[in-house]
Order: C-alpha cells, then sequence, then structure tokens
C-alpha cells in the first residue's frame, strides 16, 4: 500500500476529531445527568417537610398528586439546567448551551416532541389583496379554487386562475387586485403578471412568517429546534424536540403577526418603582402572613441599606437606538444589579415569601458619577431577571391584589431577547412597564408599509415607511411622546423602546444602532413580518411522547447492539482471524458515522439506526468481497502477502460501483424524502463514506501492520473451509423456471393489490392518526369504533397495535377545516369517544392535510421512477451496453413489485402494522438499492469472467461467474438479513412495518441479482452480438 503514512495519519486525525465531536454530547449528557440528581434530591427534601401542599414555583402543588410531583421535578430539573446555560462544563471551555448545540442531535421518534409543516394561508392572502371584495367574478372563482385545492389538487393560485378564466374568459384579474395594489398591479396587468405578482407576494410572505416562526420558537425555549424552508410550496417545516404542549404550539405558531407600538410607563416619573414595592408587601402578606414587621419591608425610601448594597452595573446594555428625526438617540439605561436586601439571613424560600417580586427581580437603579446608586432608573426598564424565573415571576406579577395596585392599562411585558455581555448571553431578561389601552396599539405592523436596511455614516441602519393611515397615528404617537420612549412589541414582547426625538410628520423613521447588518435584516424582516396580509396554517402535524422516545431509544439501542455483536461473531466464525480485522473497522467505521452526524448536524432518527444496520451490511459486504477475492487468489497459488494486495486490487470495482449506485438512491431519497426520512437517508449517505473507507483503508492497515508482526491469516476456519467450493447451479440452463416463478408471485400480488389494496396511510390519504394506550384491555375494535363514530359523526378505522392495549385510530374528521382551532377540536371528539372506555395515553399523533398527502403521493412516485432510471443510466455507462441496465432495471421492477405484492397479500394477516407510509418508500427505495447493490457485483464478476475467459460459451461463463459468488452473496445477504431480523423483532413496534420491507428486499434483492437480472441480460443480447 503507497502512503501507507499518510493513511495512518488521516486516520489517526479522524479518531480525534470524532472523539472532539462526541465529547460535546458527554458534557451535555453529564449536566443533566446531574440536573436528575440535583431535582430529586430537592423534590426530597420537599417530600421529607410532610407538607401535602407545595407553592414555592408558583402554582400550588398537590404533593400526593404524581403529575405535580413530577411537574414540581420538572421545575427543578429545568432550573439547574438553566443555571448551567453559561458555565463552562467542556475540557475547551465550551459552555453547556454551546455543548447542546454541539451534540448528537436525536429526532423526535428517539427524544419526543413536534413536527410540523406550516403552509402559507394563500387563499387568505389573495382575499387581502384583493381587499376582500365581494365581487361576484371574485368570489365564486375563489370557492371553486378552494373546493379543488381541499382535494389535494393543484395549488391554489393556479387554481383560482384557472376558475377565473373559466367562469370569465374574458376577464382581467388586474381589475380585482389594481386597486389595493397599484404600484405593482398596472391597470393592463395580463392575468400571468397579476398571477406572478401573486406568487412573489405568497413568497414575501414566507420569509416573514419565517422569521416570526424562529423568534416565536426562541421565546417557547426549544432545544436543537429544525426549521426548513420549502419556498417552492409556499411551507416551513419545524421539528421541535422534547416539545409537549401541543395546544400552546399550535397556536403560537399559527397565530398572525402583531407587531404594535406602545406607549410607555416610567420608572420614576410615572413612580412606577415605589408602586412595586408598595404592592409586593401586600401581595407577601395576601400570600404568606406577616413574615417580618412592617417596619422592616423593603422600601427605597426608609430602607438605606438596599442602596448600600448595590455592588455592580451592567454595563453597556444591548438594546436598539431609534433616530425617528434623523439624529441618534441613547439606547435603554443601563440597570444595575441589586445584590442584598435585609433579609439576608433568611432562606430563599423565606425571602421569596417576604419579597416575592424583588427576591427575582433586580430593580433598575441609576448611579452617579462615583458609582453610588441615586435612585431609580428613569425609562420604562423596571429591572431584569433570570430567564428560568419568569414563570414564577408572571404568576405573582398577575396576582390580582399586585395587579390591581397599578393602572389598569400597565402590562408587564418581558424583552425578547437576553442581556448580552461581551457577545454572549446571560441568561438575564429586561422587564418594562408598558401603557397598553383597551381600544389596541396606536400604531401597529399594518400601518407598516415596508422596512429594509441601509447605510448611514459608516453604520447600518433600518427604514420604516408608514402607509398613509399609518402616518397620521404614527404623528400623533411620537407628537405625544417627545423625550419619552415608545415600545416596539410582538407577542407581548418588547424588541426594543428607543426614545423619540421630536414629532414626525413625514411617516418615515430611522432606526439606527450598534448593530450588525444580520441584526439590521432581523429586524427589518420582523417589521415587514408584522403587516403581513396572511397567516401560516398548520398542514401536517406529528406527535411523539417523551415516554415513548424514550422506549424507542432503549429498543432501538440494545436490539442495535445485539445486531452489532452478532455480526461480529459471524465474522470470525466464517474468516478466523482475519473476521477480527473486519469486526475492528466495522468498530471504527459506526464510530466514525456517530462522529460525522455530529460533525454535520445530523439528526439520528428511529429508520437512522436502520440506516446504520445497513452500514453494518454494507462495511461486512466490502469485506467479504475482498477476503473471498483474497481466497481465491491464495487457491491459485499465491503467497499471503500477493493475495492480500491482489486481492484488495480486484475487488475495488465491485465495492466503488455497489456503493456508487447505493449513494445515487440514497440521494434521491434524501431530496425527495422528509423529518425521519431524510434522516435515514443522511445516515445512510454518510455510511456510505465511512463504510468505504473503513473496509478500504482500514482494513488494509492492518493487515500490513499484521503482516509486518508475522501473523498468518487462512480468510477460513475447519468449519468453513469448504464452503461454497466448487458449486455448480445451472442459473443460465434454469432461468425460465425461475421466470415463471416470479411471474406467478407477481401476478398474485398484483391480484391483491387490485382486489385487496395497500393499507395507505395518512401521509397518502391524508387525515389524522392516533396512537393510543389503554391502561386496561379494551374489549374490541368494534365497541371503539361504535364510541368514536358518535363522536366524529362518521366511522373511523381502528387497528390493533402491537398488543391487546394499543389502537391506531385515524380520521378525516374536519381535515378540511384550516382553522387554528380544529386540532383541537378532533382530540375533543376524541377523547368524548374514549371516555367511557378507561384511563389512556396518546403518545403518538400524526396530522397530514389533503394538499400535503397529494405533495406526498407525488414525490413518492418521482423518488422511485428517478432512482430507477438514474440506475440505468449509471449501469449502462458502466458496462457500455444497455442490456445491463435494462436488465438491472428488471430486476428492480421485479423486487418493487413483489414487496407491494407481499405487503398487500399480508397486510391484516401478521400482528404489526403494515401501513403505506413515507418509511415504507425509504424502505422500497433501499431495496432498489440493495438489489442494485447485489446486482453490480454480479455483473462486475461476469465482465471480468468473460474478459479472461473468451474461448467458452458466454453462457458457461456467466454461469461460472454467477456461482463465484454464491459465497459473497450468501455471506452478505445472511448477515444483513439477521441484523435486520433482530431489529424487526426487538426494536419497537414503530419500526416493525419498515424493517420488514428491508427484510424481504435482502430475500427478493439477493433472488433477482442471481435469478433475474443476469439471465435478463443474456435473453436481452442477439445471439449475433460479440462477447462482451
Amino acid at each position: 500500500m503507497r502512503n501507507k503514512g499518510f493513511f495512518w495519519t488521516i486516520t489517526i486525525a479522524l479518531v480525534i476529531a470524532t472523539i472532539y465531536q462526541l465529547s460535546f454530547t458527554t458534557a451535555a449528557r453529564k449536566v443533566e445527568k446531574r440536573a436528575v440528581t440535583q431535582a430529586q434530591e430537592a423534590l426530597d427534601s420537599i417530600q421529607a417537610t410532610g407538607q401535602t401542599k407545595f407553592t414555592g414555583i408558583g402554582d400550588t402543588l398537590d404533593l400526593s398528586n404524581p403529575k405535580d410531583v413530577d411537574k414540581i421535578f420538572a421545575y427543578y430539573k429545568d432550573a439547574y439546567i438553566s443555571s448551567m446555560n453559561n458555565e463552562e462544563v467542556h475540557f475547551m471551555n465550551y459552555t453547556y448551551k454551546e455543548c447542546k448545540e454541539k451534540e448528537l442531535n436525536l429526532g423526535l421518534d428517539l427524544r419526543g416532541g413536534m413536527s410540523l409543516t406550516l403552509e402559507i394561508s394563500v387563499p387568505e392572502l389573495i382575499q387581502n389583496l384583493a381587499g376582500n371584495t365581494q365581487k361576484e367574478e371574485f368570489t365564486s372563482a375563489y370557492n371553486s379554487a378552494m373546493a379543488t385545492t381541499n382535494e389535494g389538487d393543484g395549488d391554489f393560485i393556479s387554481n383560482f386562475q384557472s376558475a377565473y378564466e373559466k367562469n370569465s374568459p374574458d376577464g382581467k384579474l388586474a381589475k380585482l387586485f389594481h386597486r389595493y395594489n397599484t404600484d405593482e398591479v398596472p391597470s393592463n396587468a395580463s392575468n400571468d403578471e397579476v398571477v406572478s405578482f401573486l406568487r412573489n407576494k405568497a413568497s414575501s410572505a414566507l420569509e416573514g412568517v419565517e422569521t416570526i416562526i424562529i423568534k416565536r420558537i426562541n421565546q417557547i425555549g426549544i432545544n436543537q429546534p429544525t426549521i426548513q424552508k420549502q419556498a417552492g410550496a409556499n411551507r416551513i417545516f419545524v421539528e421541535l424536540p422534547g416539545a409537549t404542549n401541543r395546544e400552546y404550539i399550535r397556536k403560537r405558531l399559527q397565530a398572525s403577526a402583531n407587531l404594535e407600538f406602545f406607549e410607555v410607563y416610567d420608572n420614576v416619573t410615572d413612580g412606577i418603582a415605589n408602586t412595586l414595592i408598595d404592592a409586593e408587601g401586600k401581595l407577601s402578606r395576601a400570600l404568606y402572613g406577616d413574615i417580618l414587621p412592617v417596619e422592616d419591608s423593603l422600601n427605597l425610601d426608609t430602607d438605606t441599606t438596599l442602596l448600600d448594597a448595590v455592588t455592580e452595573t451592567v454595563e453597556n446594555a444591548t438594546d436598539l437606538d431609534l433616530d425617528l428625526a434623523g439624529v441618534d438617540t441613547t439606547a435603554t439605561p443601563d440597570l444595575a444589579d441589586v445584590a442584598e436586601t435585609p433579609t439576608d439571613s433568611l432562606s430563599l424560600d423565606e425571602r421569596q415569601k417576604l419579597a416575592p417580586i424583588t427576591s427575582l427581580v433586580y430593580l433598575a437603579f441609576q448611579f452617579d458619577e462615583a458609582g453610588t446608586p441615586i435612585g431609580y432608573q428613569e425609562g420604562p426598564v423596571i429591572g431584569q431577571a433570570l430567564v428560568k424565573d419568569t414563570g414564577l415571576i408572571n404568576s405573582r406579577i398577575n396576582h390580582p391584589t399586585f395587579k390591581n395596585e397599578f393602572p389598569a392599562d400597565l402590562k408587564f411585558m418581558w424583552g425578547a431577547k437576553e442581556v448580552m455581555n461581551d457577545g454572549q448571553e446571560t441568561g438575564v431578561i429586561y422587564l418594562y412597564a408598558i401603557k397598553v389601552p383597551t381600544i389596541g396599539a396606536p400604531v401597529s405592523g399594518e400601518d407598516i408599509e415596508r422596512a429594509d436596511i441601509g447605510t448611514e455614516f459608516g453604520k447600518v441602519d433600518v427604514r420604516m415607511n408608514m402607509t398613509p393611515s399609518g402616518s397620521q397615528k404614527w404623528e400623533d404617537l411620537t407628537g405625544a411622546n417627545v423625550g419619552r420612549s415608545v415600545a416596539i412589541t410582538m407577542d407581548d414582547f418588547v424588541y426594543s423602546a428607543p426614545v423619540v426625538q421630536e414629532k414626525m410628520s413625514t411617516g418615515r423613521a430611522s432606526i439606527s444602532g450598534s448593530f450588525t447588518v444580520a441584526e439590521g435584516k432581523d429586524l427589518a424582516g420582523l417589521l415587514n413580518a408584522g403587516s403581513l396580509p396572511a397567516p401560516a396554517k398548520i398542514v401536517n402535524e406529528t406527535s411523539v411522547g417523551p415516554t415513548l422516545g424514550a422506549e424507542n431509544i432503549q429498543k432501538g439501542l440494545y436490539s442495535f447492539l445485539f445486531a452489532i455483536l452478532i455480526v461480529l461473531i459471524y465474522m470470525v466464525f466464517y474468516y478466523g482471524k482475519a473476521g477480527v480485522i473486519a469486526d475492528i473497522a466495522m468498530i471504527f467505521n459506526l464510530f466514525l458515522l456517530l462522529g460525522m452526524l455530529v460533525s454535520f448536524k445530523a439528526i439520528l432518527t428511529l429508520p437512522g439506526i436502520a440506516g446504520i444496520v445497513l452500514t453494518i451490511g454494507m462495511s461486512v459486504d466490502a469485506n467479504v468481497l475482498i477476503f473471498e477475492r483474497i481466497r481465491e487468489e491464495m487457491r491459485f497459488g499465491k503467497g499471503l502477502k500477493v493475495a492480500i494486495q491482489e486481492g484488495f486490487q480486484k475487488a475495488m470495482a465491485a465495492i466503488l460501483d455497489a456503493n456508487i449506485t447505493t449513494l445515487l438512491t440514497a440521494i434521491v431519497l434524501a431530496v425527495f424524502g422528509s423529518g425521519p426520512i431524510r434522516g435515514f437517508a443522511t445516515t445512510l449517505i454518510m455510511g456510505i463514506f465511512t463504510s468505504f473507507f473503513a473496509a478500504v483503508v482500514i482494513s488494509r492497515l492492518l493487515f500490513i501492520y499484521a503482516m509486518s508482526k508475522n501473523m498468518d491469516f487462512k480468510f477460513t476456519t475447519s468449519f468453513t473451509k469448504n464452503w461454497f467450493q466448487n458449486t455448480n447451479f445451472q442459473f443460465v440452463k434454469n432461468r425460465k423456471k425461475f421466470y415463471i416463478i416470479s411471474g406467478i408471485v407477481i401476478l398474485i400480488g398484483l391480484g391483491s393489490l387490485f382486489t385487496k389494496g395497500l393499507d395507505l396511510g395518512v401521509d397518502f390519504t391524508g387525515g389524522r392518526t392516533y396512537k393510543v394506550e389503554f391502561h386496561d384491555q379494551v374489549a374490541n375494535n368494534k365497541l371503539i369504533k361504535e364510541n368514536l363514530e358518535k363522536a366524529f359523526g362518521s366511522v373511523p378505522t381502528v387497528k390493533a397495535v402491537d398488543d391487546d392495549y394499543t389502537v391506531s385510530i385515524t380520521t378525516k374528521y374536519l381535515i378540511t377545516d384550516a382553522s387554528q382551532e380544529a386540532s383541537d377540536k378532533v382530540e375533543t371528539k376524541l377523547n368524548e369517544g374514549l371516555a367511557s372506555l378507561g384511563a389512556y395515553d396518546i403518545p403518538e399523533s400524526k396530522m397530514i392535510a389533503p394538499t400535503i398527502s397529494s405533495d406526498l403521493r407525488s414525490s413518492s412516485f418521482y423518488a422511485i421512477l428517478f432512482s430507477l432510471i438514474i440506475i440505468f443510466l449509471y449501469i449502462v455507462f458502466r458496462f457500455r451496453k444497455w442490456q445491463y441496465g435494462l436488465g438491472a432495471l428488471v430486476a428492480m421492477a421485479h423486487d418493487v413489485l413483489v414487496v407491494l405484492g407481499l405487503f398487500s397479500i399480508f397486510w391484516g394477516v401478521f400482528g404489526f402494522s403494515m401501513e403505506i407510509d413515507q418509511a415504507f418508500i425509504a424502505a422500497i427505495l433501499t431495496v432498489v438499492g440493495y438489489s442494485i447493490n447485489d446486482t453490480v457485483v454480479v455483473f462486475d464478476r461476469i465482465r471480468e469472467f468473460l474478459a479472461t475467459s473468451r474461448k467458452k460459451d458466454n453462457k458457461e461463463i456467466i454461469n461460472n461467474a454467477l456461482n463465484s459468488t454464491m459465497s459473497r452473496t450468501i455471506n452478505t445477504s445472511v448477515s444483513t438479513f439477521i441484523v435486520l431480523l433482530i431489529i424487526f423483532l426487538f426494536g419497537g413496534e414503530s419500526i416493525k412495518g419498515f424493517t420488514f420491507a428491508l427484510m424481504i428486499g435482502v430475500v427478493v434483492g439477493t433472488y433477482s441479482s442471481l435469478f433475474i437480472a443476469t439471465p435478463a441480460v443474456i435473453d436481452l443480447e442477439k445471439e449475433k452480438e460479440e462477447k462482451i
């Protein structure tokens, strides 16, 4: 092996890089393990007091209620983790938060959570752009387009244009849209130009919705969210690991943008700080009674200890400056950390009872030049608090006793971003006092015409233009607040509270400050999003409970480790000491694959684990190809060293071809798949590269090292020495018999497909599916159907899953209802129907709108079609004969038809789900990849035999070539099948159908590569053609 020093260097570097990448996961897990310990200790200490009620985290919780106990545990666990966010926990000085961003990312099926696809509500967009007109020509086309789109046929804009032109052949769409969009839609614009305008508006709306969704998800506090824009379909895919509050998340993400500008209350001028201190004392007594004598309670005017104890200032507080008249203004005033209070000797719980607000909110103070506090800070910022405490603080500041002490229109709002210190988030957030009148915001997002970024004096600024009606509102607001702050808010979070310099009458403003181009674009995006003419609607939703996720991890991991162990043992059993080399290379392959998954921030899903299993099979296949060639060279009398060298060389072409064809299939799957399926494809793609490197480089380096130590290898054992030697099965002679056998199986399958059909899941039919786990065994599915029919008004599909306690319920109730409340209404009806059947849990649910199911059907079809075409073209290119490409295509089509037919035949016979969903399409494409992998190896062997045995009959040569591949084919197929069988038996219910399809594919793919593909090539070639 040339340049072995170089390859050793690369290998060592990869090992170090992988250890480094995985170290972040290890560091994060240690913190989370300590968090569990800390939370349990806190819970134990609370329970040890003998109390029956607990009020330490806001709500009054019942310590005898397991759910309330879980809430307490979760609170202390989250509190510990939040406190560690900015603590260094890694040997390279990375914080916990940074480690979480770099750790191995688990998919929803392994950790629980939600995935959603949100689609711009194009119908509402069209309505708004047409000024909500009620003209017959508009409403008729609109209603027709809605009906067509809800059936999953085409997109709304195309359907709207078709319906309008059908109803009004000579009509002009410009008549409907020119009035409210005069600058963008000329009165003489053609229909196609108007449609182009509408599509551009939908695309712009998508940008705004993405901005809002990102901000709302950050406010929810989800770690490692995935947000992917699907511009062509006007959709955004969102994955939220660990999310549990489905109803709240649905409402937040679907809510229309509500950017608003408010007046504020001043901390000093309006006496808010003093009022807060007085209100806090009343709140303390209302909640806990008298803790200290009244004269000792906290009051800035009489208790100088509070001011004397201030020791630290948060300098350079980051905020935006607003130049409403073209002149820079000062940012929100700096804040001070109020250190300890006169109650230092009290416990934390006692201090929170005595000062339920200021023990958590550090009030904003003003300092003189010497750093001495001289009073409260002017402006709308009341103080600052730790982000983790905001939930508890909210429960207290909204308490009637506290709230009633303030003006009725005062609303406390948190800042939208954490306070930054040297570019790092501090875990601290500002609290503002905002004036929210009952009639609504003086100026809102609807009053903004557009916003964009510019530069002035070398600094980035954001420029706003108001609408004609908004200009007057803007003038009134700025005129009434010269010298005071105006708060820019969305979703009750304050994004900035700059000071107005003078009255603005032009309807224009410039926001300037010390921010980057990216920050400027972010603010401009927020301002533009605040005036969006259409909200986003959820069209696809999947929810997995944390318990199911943990169960999937356990089952998937155990079955995976057991499968690896079996393969490791088998390789040693068959190849002896050489099998140990293969095992080391395989373990390195898995180690390197995990490192790549972390490096590229890929998401590991349950199908992804199956992808790793296939990677094992590919690693085994490559080593088997090499070892069989080495054995062959040794049978020709060559020495061990030469045999190893030539074995690696001669196996290279087959290994390359097999990996390239599988890679092509995996790429198609990654392009057309989404969610867990894309995770599977990503894992498979990475596995192809790591398995190739492990087999070709690592194995070779290990053999070179072993040979330098004079180790001897026989590449066999006493049990397997003569296996598959001198086989002479008549593949070519008996090919027509196998044609008949395959034909019969396919015809039976087609008969079942046309009569019985397939168990199509909601991915392809649309609807909602719920996995329901009953605590006690339910009598039968018929009873469930009857109860749900009364609730839904239609008969749902109810299928047993895994055991007598679990069922899958599918319904199309309200599936065409695009309202935000639709999913909640369906779940309410579901609970009504199940209420009389005993206690139950819903660990998993899925919703697919008709438009999505239609897209999935077409994308699945094209994915399979493109895979077949791409592989056909590659085979033709590689083997220089169309007969080889067509033979491979026939074999792949054979495998797909057999798998489909068997799924149709055995649907309802076996006790597990054989539903046709996205995972099944992934399995079909994997079957195609595995089949062509086998076929290419056989073709390579045939090509080699034909090139070296020109004097013999072609059919005899091909038959000998097929027999020579038997050892490799059987070894690879058996080892892969055993691995899949273990995953199938022990990997959990949710992956059974997927692995069953793969198991069928391994068997059928092996069969077709020997009995269909090559014989088809023979029959396709004419006798007069010269030998290949």
